[in-house]
């Protein structure tokens, strides 16, 4: 992590839309799938190798996070973040007071959730390919890395940035078995925003889940077209968990990056350090995090939900190698 003297007194915030101009691409690995998959924890992984940044849920920056003064996983509100504050505040530098705004109005106009079906090519398109480009590099500067990780996991985002020049984008999508999505989403939390948990979080129906995760990975799917050959990866959660080592040796190979050695600490259970991870899964807010594998639906889940998400997914389910229940 940079110093706090390094993040002061940075000199790299210019002009707002001469940023553009920078030469050269940044590479983000843009990790897409559905909610509660693990995405989070694969952020972390990726982002303990000492040439990438594990940035978190990016697209939540300026959709609520900043203007709520969110937590970031450091333990400080966004804009108190040694880090956080010094990268927006080169973004806005020169930025119209009202940016934050339109820039989120731009998101919602973009980055649909499944599909971009809405990008347009006109001012909107320039406009928030620039302004995210610039957001980017500041993130770059501001971290001292390479590589950004962006664990949004919209579908249509991650189209929305590879159609940005100067953003090299890797597809990583992450799936998990549905069930235990489902199960998952079964639960309520209460609002703690000391603890990653920006609003209540209410049980979610099993048919509505097996059918937004079976669309979610089916347009996160479609992005090995969206994307071009060569810049989408699938893996599965269970996979992961079990031998990072191998997951993150395949994702190394996929973006020319050498995880080997953040691979072989986690196998051998070493632990990881959130260090200013934006948005996404409470686990974030730990301050050290062992890679393991949670399938206490499997034990847990009742059989009626268990066979009530196959009669929905069952073909998504065999798609990802998961034995659904019988119907």
């Amino acid at each position: 992590m940079a110093s706090k003297a390094t993040l002061r007194n940075r000199s790299e915030c210019t002009d707002f839309s001469a940023r553009n101009g920078a030469d050269g691409q940044l590479k983000v690995i843009y990790v897409a799938g559905y909610g509660r998959s693990g995405t989070t924890l694969l952020s972390i992984a990726l982002g303990e190798h000492p040439s990438v940044f594990g940035a978190g849920e990016i697209h939540e920056l300026t959709r609520s996070a900043w203007t709520q003064n969110n937590y970031c996983a450091c333990g400080a509100p966004l804009q108190e973040c040694e880090f956080w504050s010094a990268a927006m505040r080169c973004w806005l530098s020169a930025a119209p007071a009202d940016f934050v705004e339109r820039y989120r109005r731009l998101q919602s106009t973009i980055e649909n959730s499944f599909r971009p079906a809405c990008l347009k090519r006109g001012k909107a398109r320039s406009e928030f390919a620039e302004a995210t480009l610039a957001l980017f590099r500041e993130i770059a500067s501001a971290s001292g890395k390479s590589v950004i990780v962006d664990s949004s996991k919209l579908p249509g985002r991650a189209e929305a940035l590879a159609r940005i020049p100067g953003l090299d984008v890797y597809v990583v999508h992450l799936v998990r078995d549905g069930r235990g999505v489902a199960w998952s989403l079964k639960k309520s939390y209460r609002r703690d925003v000391k603890a990653g948990l920006q609003r209540e979080l209410r049980p979610k129906s099993t048919v509505r889940t097996s059918l937004r995760w079976t669309l979610v990975n089916i347009a996160a799917e479609s992005l090995a077209r969206a994307v071009g050959p060569g810049r989408y990866l699938r893996v599965r959660y269970e996979d992961f968990s079990t031998d990072p080592a191998d997951v993150l040796d395949r994702i190394g190979t996929f973006v020319g990056i050498d995880f080997g050695g953040v691979g072989a600490r986690l196998e051998k259970g070493g632990r990881m350090s959130p260090r200013h991870q934006l948005a996404g899964s409470r686990l974030r807010m730990s301050p050290s995090i062992k890679v393991e594998k949670d399938e206490t639906w499997s034990a847990q889940m009742p059989a009626t939900s268990r066979r009530l998400f196959t009669v929905f997914s069952w073909i998504m389910l065999r798609r990802y190698g998961y034995v659904p229940d019988r119907r």
